[in-house]
């Protein structure tokens, strides 16, 4: 009889726990325990069993999710656990009672001293095992709570960084508007210094075309003139006219009058030209290939030139004259002149007026000045123009 008892006693917890898994918190969170549970809610399903499961309170919805993935149809039961681990275990609906023979005979009654032990037994059991759910939930808190601060920690960093980005990106942008900017100002710069040339070039232009057109006036009766020619084209009783940079010569043609330009350099310091005055010079013979100039030999006519004072008047005299009431800073010695210079001198100082390109550069001249030496010609009045880049 007692050897029946045994048998349908096996028999019955066989069919309360047909099958159990357990799965740790790593292999859970990892994915390693997905097919263990996926299996467990098959077997469930195939034999109208349900899943009863032993887990943490938030992982519950995933361990669900899990066995449903498996088995759509599973039933699942949820038990709290207080450990990061999984349990699931396949149960019936309700628990059959096992059948036993009738027993001939009562069981004697326990002692009333093993009944003590037994209470005391159960019930430092149970305190022990309050205690450790006490703690596996004070521990689970404790861990929830940190996830939560990380979690807070995180946001914080993100939050952070993106401030972070913003800033960068504004200065960004306000880097390119200040580029934008300066290149904005550096092209109507140059381009207002371009129109300022243009104006200086159309200056000049304009100043010489009146020049010649007052020259042909004067020379050809107001008709264009006959082209250019050289001072070695020169011929006797030619008269050469010079206005400033700009040079005539009148050929008398019978009862005409022919008018050219006079390109190139002309010494008009030569021998054979015979000043008549007003910048007019007569040619008495073709040029030689000998330069001799008037009275046969160089003579020295010194003049010595300083940078004047800062207020003096005469300063500011020569820079209204010849520098259009600009301020001259820079200076030269006699012996840096260069071949087309003019010198206009006055008290004490004299200006050098260089040509570069199509703008005209002003000078102070700084030293003892020989303008009566070979490679100088005096232009009348005050100006004297450097044939060569050997001045002493």
């Amino acid at each position: 009889m007692f050897k029946r008892i045994l048998l349908a006693s096996a028999l019955v917890s066989s069919a309360a726990f047909a099958q159990q898994v357990d799965i740790s918190g790593k292999d859970f969170l990892s994915g390693a325990g997905d097919a263990k549970l996926a299996d467990i809610a098959r077997q469930a399903a195939a034999s109208g069993k349900k899943v009863v499961v032993t887990a943490p309170k938030y992982w519950q919805d995933k361990v669900a999710a899990k066995l449903h993935a498996g088995a759509a149809n599973v039933t699942v039961q949820m038990s709290e656990g207080f450990f990061e681990s999984v349990a699931a275990r396949i149960e019936e609906g309700k628990a059959a009672a096992p059948k036993v023979e009738p027993k001939p005979e009562a069981a004697p009654a326990p002692a009333p001293a093993d009944t003590a032990k037994a209470d005391a037994a159960k019930a430092e059991a149970a305190k022990a095992a309050a205690a450790k759910a006490e703690a596996a939930k004070a521990e689970a808190a404790r861990a929830e709570a940190a996830r939560a601060e990380a979690a807070r920690a995180e946001a914080a960093r993100a939050e952070a960084a993106r401030a972070e980005a913003a800033r960068a990106e504004a200065a960004r942008a306000e880097a390119a508007r200040a580029e934008a900017a300066k290149a904005e100002a550096a092209r109507a710069e140059a381009a207002k210094a371009e129109a300022a040339k243009a104006a200086a070039a159309k200056a000049v232009a304009d100043k010489i075309a009146a020049t010649k057109q007052r020259m042909e006036k004067n020379l050809n009766d107001g008709k264009a003139a006959d082209g250019t020619i050289k001072s070695s084209d020169l011929q006797k009783d030619d008269l050469v006219v010079v206005d400033g940079d700009i040079r005539a010569v009148a050929r008398r043609a019978g009862v005409h009058t022919q008018m050219y330009w006079l390109e190139g350099e002309l010494n008009l310091d030569r021998a054979e030209l015979v000043p008549m005055g007003d910048g007019r010079y007569k040619v008495n013979e073709p040029l030689k290939a000998t330069v001799v100039l008037r009275g046969g030999h160089e003579t020295a006519q010194h003049f010595a030139a300083a940078v004047p004072a800062a207020d003096s008047a005469e300063r500011k005299a020569m820079q209204q004259q010849y520098a259009d009431g600009k301020d001259i800073t820079g200076s030269l010695h006699p012996t840096d002149l260069r071949t087309g210079d003019l010198v206009y001198t006055g008290k004490g100082c004299a200006v050098v007026a260089r040509r570069a390109g199509i703008e005209l550069v002003r000078y102070w001249l700084d030293g003892d000045f020989n303008v009566g030496q070979t490679g100088v010609q005096k232009q009348g009045g005050n100006a004297y123009r450097v044939l060569t880049d050997t001045i002493k």
